[in-house]
């Protein structure tokens, strides 16, 4: 596959479970970029999660004077509710056929049992109905294996257990999902990221990173054929690991010598401080409103 190279990129930060001090834009939990990559002189638009809820982020995009209807396809990570809980509200203010790539396994039933059942899938009213969302124009494009969106814009496609790194193997979460009637362990298989290529290096965006930030990273590598690391961007779900876990993946990302960490959402403060201290001036804070520039 010819991945190509994006010639402009600028990612907005929509949605995150910070906003900043003294800020104006609304936080929320969950994760939503609006990715703006330039390819042959053309820019083009692309959602990549909607959080929890569309008020928030439909919100942040008008002070950041954003209009929904320019975006020309969506990305969802994973089917978990606050990465796809504002689907529907956004793209009915959208407002035309739209293409979105997903994991065939984004529709699962999936859910937590601790400390009670909570159903961990895309909300029906907020996140839309599978046949609701066509209604709405969109085109559902369910794929395991990579796709080259843009020049330069992929989508990793399923991390399989014997791609990722032996400590990643084993998921923080505690999950569980129906698979013909049965109830097994969810090992959020579904969880897709994207690389982008640029004059910089490689850009590295993910949701949560439940496959492990590691692995997404080597995957994304793998299919760009570009080992120079320029940016990671997003959760690195390491709010419910030891120290030895997030020790093992700083130590790892140090061999990648990164330019740029942007981390947020379920990243965890404890691996935050922990990022900031190893990582330096490298290390940024994730936060809704924030515009990072290529």
């Amino acid at each position: 596959m010819d991945i190509g190279k994006n010639e402009g990129l600028k990612i907005y930060v929509l949605a995150d479970d910070y906003a900043g001090y003294n800020s104006l834009f609304l936080a929320q939990h969950g994760v939503s970029f609006l990715i703006e990559a330039e390819s042959n002189g053309v820019k083009h638009w692309i959602l990549f999660d909607t959080a929890s809820y569309s008020e928030p982020i439909l919100f942040n995009m008008k002070l950041l004077k954003l209009n929904p209807k320019n975006m020309d396809m969506i990305v969802l990570s994973h089917s978990h509710f606050d990465h796809t809980g504002g689907l529907l509200g956004i793209i009915k203010k959208i407002n035309k056929n739209i293409p979105i790539f997903a994991h065939p396994d984004i529709f699962k039933i999936s859910f937590s049992m601790e400390p009670e059942f909570l159903y961990a899938g895309i909300p029906p009213i907020g996140g839309g109905t599978k046949e609701e969302i066509e209604r709405q124009g969109g085109i559902w494009i369910l794929s395991k294996d990579p796709i080259r969106l843009v020049s330069g814009v992929f989508i990793l496609g399923e991390i399989e257990r014997e791609e990722k790194i032996s400590f990643e193997k084993e998921t923080s979460v505690h999950l569980y999902k129906i698979v013909d009637g049965r109830v097994v362990r969810d090992e959020v298989e579904d969880e897709i990221g994207l690389g982008i290529v640029t004059e910089k290096g490689l850009v590295v965006m993910v949701g949560c990173s439940h496959p492990g930030i590691i692995s997404m990273v080597r995957k994304a590598i793998e299919i760009s054929g570009v080992d120079e690391i320029y940016a990671i961007i997003g959760g690195f779900h390491l709010i419910d690991a030891d120290s030895n876990r997030i020790n093992k993946t700083i130590e790892a990302l140090k061999k990648y010598n990164p330019k740029k960490i942007y981390a947020g959402h379920c990243t965890g403060l404890k691996a935050e401080a922990m990022f900031m201290t190893d990582f330096g001036d490298v290390f940024e804070k994730l936060y809704a409103g924030k515009v990072i520039y290529f």
